[in-house]
């Protein structure tokens, strides 16, 4: 997530949706304006929302969580036996990696 697209899907653009669109967000939190989401909703602008990720995130908004036909979910995207062991693969990677003086894969704000 950037400053560019920090909720991006606000009260304008969810104006501009079909009405009965249903949301799907498993990307980030912050890419929903959350407050937005609730009313259009509550108004029924929406037909539903299935969300994983969350703004504040491990504490999710109680109207949210009251929200109609919404459909939450703990953030277990990445919960699967391959997708763990892919993680932990591309860690030994990098870690090896930047011990010999290469690139790391997947470095944010790395150095040596």
């Amino acid at each position: 997530m950037t400053e560019e697209t920090q909720n991006w899907l606000n009260a304008e653009r969810i104006a501009s949706m079909k009405s009965g669109a249903i949301v799907i967000n498993t990307a980030r939190g912050g890419l929903i304006d959350e407050t937005a989401l609730i009313a259009a909703l509550q108004s029924g602008k929406l037909g539903g929302a299935g969300l994983d990720v969350f703004v504040g995130e491990p504490d999710i908004r109680r109207d949210l969580v009251e929200a109609p036909n919404t459909f939450l979910l703990p953030h277990l995207g990445s919960a699967t036996r391959r997708a763990r062991e892919g993680m932990g693969l591309s860690l030994a990677r990098d870690i090896a990696a930047f011990f010999a003086g290469r690139p790391v894969e997947n470095g944010v704000g790395v150095s040596k």
